[in-house]
């Protein structure tokens, strides 16, 4: 066929070429507009999104264009300042910290300071001295209480060192020969602390298991455990989190202040994370923290007996301490370890043994957090945590994948807690696998979601710009995919208070609450309505302080006043 010429041309666009104001041109556009509205109506926080206030959409609409300027191909690359939409973030009302590993919320460098200064920590090497570069990379390492030092003048790191000599911690790092004390602080930073709890969660050998005891002797000895806990709802609370769900591995060694040998029982543990959050809440900063409750986790590597004993342990600590035990959980990499259809026998055990005591120790169980296609024990994993009643399911990286499973999760009103792992701060946000994050499906697909801490137990994930790392993972998430905007951000933080365990319930109640949500008349409606207060400040924060640079949109709001609305009341069916 021969070129159209420019005459033919002129003639098709004059007579023959449809234009976009012709009927037919107009139908198409609003059949669809029209499709893609109805696809809209389906996603998780579409209720969330017509509920927003006018302030609330228009600091949306900002926070989307202040993205749009810094990810478009002119933009400046990045730097070491942290970008403005991380700023916001940080700024912004999280709600709760839900599936977080005790380990990897520890801010490191305050950890070690902590240790340097506390009376009778000291280190040891089972290897030897630490005496050359390699040594200090791989030897291996303990810290833990000693009523006395092993020796007064020995040091770790000359040739006279015989192994397993416990030396004051402070002397250690006082005779580091690479920059004394400071140098010695950064090369234990950079020794990637791992404890024993991070042993049972992780596959890797190496570091990892080369200093497996160290920060277990460090933060689990008394006045170290209670300072930890200090920092870590102050840091919390400065990055908008405020509810903690801590999860905990057990067993493991818990020492009381002055004591060489572990506790029988974590009774004194437990003590001391109540009298520690009642203190830090009647502090100025800890009025705005709502409290905190600890996720009891057992290996899934372990076998029955060893199982059957710390879910016993559980139970008895439930007893005492019934404010502060919330749930059971199984920790660890699911294609290492047992599968939940394989521990059946011991999770109905316990369900048994929970009735027997009349406690409420709900599942919050992980599932499907591999994308390896060829893991087919994690995905089994998510029909088993579905029958076995469980409130949330961790992870969940496979689910989207079963269209059933999805449906049931949906009718059942489950909360996916899913991670998005951003491990170098800011500047980065990935799987880490390479693959697709499964975050964005599941939204559109109208499956509950909520952020959380990946289950690696990585401790100091906290990025280049200081201990935020709620702050990370959401800006992680923000920026894995366009249609995860500021709006998505909020319902996902809605969702972290919607789906809290703040207090004991039976399935009953709890399913009851859910549905509620904040038109409720118990606790979760009161920190919904709570969160929700918090969440229009912050958004008119943003108009206020970025309307004048980004504020300029298509839709010509910009020079509307700042009158401030309340958003609507919502509740779900």
């Amino acid at each position: 066929m021969a070129p159209i010429t420019d005459d033919e041309w002129a003639d098709l666009v004059a007579h023959e070429l449809p234009k976009t104001s012709d009927s037919v041109i107009q139908n198409y556009l609003e059949s669809r507009r029209a499709l893609m509205a109805q696809e809209q109506k389906h996603r998780s926080d579409y209720s969330f999104r017509q509920a927003l206030s006018p302030i609330a959409k228009r600091a949306c609409e900002i926070v989307s264009r202040i993205r749009h300027e810094e990810t478009r191909p002119s933009a400046p690359p990045p730097s070491q300042e942290m970008p403005t939409s991380w700023q916001i973030i940080r700024r912004m009302p999280k709600g709760a910290l839900l599936r977080a590993h005790c380990h990897s919320l520890v801010d490191i460098p305050h950890l070690i300071d902590v240790a340097l200064n506390t009376p009778g920590i000291c280190i040891s090497c089972p290897d030897g001295n630490l005496a050359t570069q390699h040594a200090r990379k791989e030897g291996r390492l303990r810290i833990q209480f000693r009523a006395k030092a092993d020796s007064e003048d020995g040091s770790l790191w000359g040739d006279g060192y015989a192994p397993n000599t416990y030396i004051a911690l402070s002397k250690a790092a006082d005779d580091y020969p690479e920059g004394g004390r400071q140098g010695f602080a950064e090369w234990l930073k950079g020794r990637r602390i791992n404890s024993t709890q991070d042993s049972n969660l992780r596959a890797d050998r190496g570091t990892s298991l080369a200093c497996s005891e160290v920060m277990s002797g460090m933060i689990y000895y008394e006045p170290i455990w209670r300072a930890f806990l200090q920092r870590l709802m102050a840091n919390l609370v400065e990055d908008g989190v405020y509810w903690l769900e801590l999860r905990l591995t057990f067993p493991f060694g818990y020492y009381r202040e002055g004591s060489e040998d572990p506790d029988p029982d974590h009774d004194h543990m437990f003590q001391a994370i109540g009298e520690e959050v009642a203190r830090f809440q009647a502090t100025d900063s800890g009025r705005r923290f709502w409290g905190l409750r600890v996720m009891w986790s057992t290996s899934r590597r372990h076998d029955p007996r060893s199982i059957i004993e710390d879910a016993d342990n559980c139970i008895s600590t439930k007893l005492l301490w019934p404010q502060l035990v919330a749930g059971y959980d199984l920790a660890g990499p699911e294609h290492l370890g047992r599968p939940l259809a394989d521990l059946l026998p011991e999770l109905f055990w316990f369900r048994k043994q929970c009735a027997l005591e009349d406690v409420q120790i709900p599942f919050f169980l992980a599932a499907g957090g591999s994308l390896n296609d060829d893991n087919a024990t994690a995905e089994r994993n998510l029909f088993d945590a579905l029958l076995l009643g469980t409130r949330r399911i961790g992870h969940a990286m496979t689910l989207h994948k079963h269209p059933r499973l999805v449906e049931a999760i949906k009718d059942k009103r489950i909360l996916v807690e899913t991670p998005v792992v951003s491990r170098h701060g800011p500047h980065a946000a990935s799987t880490g696998s390479g693959m697709p994050h499964s975050l964005p499906i599941l939204l559109a697909q109208g499956v509950p979601c909520a952020l959380c801490e990946d289950d690696v137990g990585i401790p100091s994930r906290q990025g280049r710009h200081g201990g935020s790392p709620a702050t990370n993972i959401f800006w992680g998430a923000f920026q894995a995919c366009d249609s995860t905007d500021l709006a998505t951000l909020g319902s996902l933080a809605e969702n972290s208070v919607r789906w809290s365990a703040f207090e004991d319930q039976d399935a009953e109640m709890w399913a009851r609450d859910v549905r509620a949500a904040s038109v409720g008349a118990g606790t979760k409606a009161a920190r919904l309505q709570q969160w929700v207060v918090e969440w229009e400040r912050f958004c008119l924060w943003v108009v206020t302080e970025y309307s004048d640079t980004h504020g300029d949109g298509e839709d010509g709001d910009a020079d509307k006043p700042l009158t401030h609305q309340p958003p609507l009341s919502r509740s779900f069916t």
